[in-house]
């Protein structure tokens, strides 16, 4: 009886971690067998039946919405839908937009290199492309005038969206999609990505470059190797392929050892990896979830449950990076009870946000580590942080580009740079006093989010609801100078207020405070005593104060701020 062979796989670092996860959805979307351990998986290798299937219809299936396969197949709802007694400009306008899009996308590299590769060639689509033409209309004409063209048009693009929705089609289609939009993000120059086979069938390039490879070693007898695999120390018999790998194919992470042999000891290259972590490797970028350019995988190896769970976050091409984020991290809170969240400080400290920024050339990695007490901040301000996931705000211009920043991203950097927000709110509250940022409920969020920073990394926070009083006595302070008639001096006192906030200065913010309530011949509250006391609480009032002092110039929305407030 022929001897089935196990793969056993244990948890490592991030990268191949990473693409154990990957392995493990790959299997999981395809219904695969495995067990999973605390610190491991394991495998018969007759799951790999097919594998490259499985590979690409992973990505195929997570991604098919973010394609250009998709759309352009997705205009096909207007075809079916038209109606040419409804056709206006505005439809005229779509109709030019998607051929626009067709034609730059048929006429591509990627999909002629895929022309060459699809059997059926029923249809010839770079001459459907060049039958592809804008519908033109001019001053004279109506639209009942050019509806003839624009029969013609829906035509063609009827019959190139019959062809791509075609299975062999849209296979070989829809795999150059993913390889070029996701799976280039992580590595190259192997495989269906090397030079020399990137005109040939992906699928059956993937089979023979990491799959056929990896059979033979398992089959293999291993008495007399005596190198070890770098990643998982399975013996290898020799430094070269297809008995052993590099890792230079793996975006900014390998060293090329045949032209820069200096950076080991003796001159003598050791990093090389068997044909099963070869495998394991390729799978990182289903390990990551992506949106474009950017991509996210949370270390969090506790166990190996666990850490898939946390990857395996549901996303459509609706969805922002922010977005991602949030629901990433929000996921991690959700996966500890409190009786987790209560454990050792050091477990805590296992998790490890990884993120990819592929735009990126020199740098597309970077890491936080998310700690206990910077977990309870996320939980705790979870609906605070939400509200902020989609605000972005200008900042200004560089280049002749309108420069912005997302608030979202802005805060969870801070934190997880153990860093205090008192400078985007500084920088905020700028914009707001030159008119160019409304929104005062966002600022408050921040405010709140900070002091629950202040307070659960280095107890100094005030109570919340203090943030709410102090606001309060500053809409007072506007409304009492508003009766006097004396409204246009709030911007003045406002910016004496928010630059001696900026630099710290507590005696030049008390000294304008007193100053500004003598003019009303009233006594300063009570509540600003606090502001000698300490220095991070001296600005969490003053900003609250402030907060209040220009709301009804930032059109405070009550309504808006409840629900974006809040502690869970």
């Amino acid at each position: 009886m022929k001897k089935i062979e196990k793969v056993r796989l244990e948890l490592s670092d991030w990268l191949y971690n990473a693409g154990i996860v990957g392995l493990c959805k790959i299997f999981d979307a395809s219904d695969v067998n495995y067990k999973a351990d605390d610190n491991y998986i394991e495998f018969d290798e007759t799951v790999l039946e097919n594998f490259e299937e499985k590979y690409f219809k992973y990505f195929i299936d997570k991604y098919i919405s973010f394609t250009s396969w998709y759309k352009i197949v997705k205009f096909e709802d207007k075809l079916i839908r038209f109606d040419e007694n409804e056709v206006d400009e505005r439809y005229v306008k779509g109709l030019n937009e998607q051929i626009e899009y067709m034609k730059s996308k048929l006429k591509s590299a990627s999909y002629k290199s895929a022309y060459q590769i699809i059997d059926d060639k029923e249809v010839d689509l770079l001459k459907e492309e060049k039958k592809l033409k804008k519908v033109s209309k001019t001053k004279k004409q109506s639209i009942k005038d050019i509806l003839p063209k624009i029969k013609k048009q829906n035509e063609v693009i009827d019959g190139i969206i019959k062809y791509l929705k075609k299975d062999n089609v849209k296979k070989i289609i829809l795999g150059k999609n993913v390889i070029y939009d996701i799976i280039t993000k992580f590595w190259s120059d192997v495989s269906f990505l090397h030079k020399n086979s990137s005109k040939n069938d992906m699928y059956l390039e993937y089979k023979k470059y990491f799959l056929d490879n990896m059979i033979n070693y398992l089959k293999s007898k291993k008495d007399n190797f005596k190198y070890s695999c770098f990643s998982c120390d399975r013996l290898i018999s020799n430094l070269s392929k297809p008995n052993s790998y590099d890792l230079t194919w793996i975006n900014k992470m390998g060293v090329d050892m045949s032209r820069k042999t200096s950076h080991f000891w003796n001159f003598y290259g050791d990093i090389f990896i068997c044909p099963i972590c070869n495998l394991v490797y390729s799978c990182i970028p289903a390990g990551f979830t992506v949106i474009r350019d950017k991509g996210i995988f949370i270390n969090q190896n506790s166990d190996i449950n666990t850490l898939i769970k946390v990857n395996n976050t549901a996303i459509d091409n609706n969805t922002s990076f922010q977005e991602l984020e949030e629901k990433t991290y929000f996921a991690i809170v959700d996966n500890l009870n409190q009786s987790q969240i209560e454990r050792a400080e050091k477990e805590i400290d296992n998790i490890q946000i990884v993120k990819l920024d592929s735009s990126n050339s020199t740098r597309p990695y970077t890491f936080n580590i998310m700690s206990k007490k910077k977990l309870r901040i996320i939980k705790n301000n979870k609906k605070l942080l939400r509200g902020l996931v989609n605000v972005s705000v200008k900042i200004g211009r560089k280049n002749g580009r309108d420069i912005y920043i997302n608030l979202y991203t802005e805060v969870i950097n801070r934190l997880y740079d153990d860093k205090k927000l008192f400078d985007l709110i500084s920088k905020l509250f700028y914009l707001n006093l030159d008119d160019k940022f409304k929104k005062l409920w966002n600022l408050k969020t921040i405010i709140k989010i900070n002091d629950s920073y202040i307070g659960g990394i280095m107890g100094r926070g005030i109570y919340y609801k203090e943030i709410d009083q102090i606001q309060q006595i500053g809409f007072d302070l506007r409304k009492a100078y508003k009766e006097k008639n004396a409204e246009n001096k709030i911007n003045g006192i406002s910016y004496r207020l928010l630059n001696a906030l900026k630099t710290k200065n507590s005696s030049k913010f008390m000294e304008t405070l007193f100053n500004t309530y003598m003019y009303l011949n009233k006594a300063i509250p009570v509540k600003f005593i606090d502001v000698l006391k300490d220095e991070d609480k001296f600005q969490t009032i003053g900003y609250s104060f402030l907060l209040g002092l220009q709301g009804e110039i930032g059109k405070l929305d009550f309504d808006k701020e409840k629900e974006c407030s809040g502690n869970e």
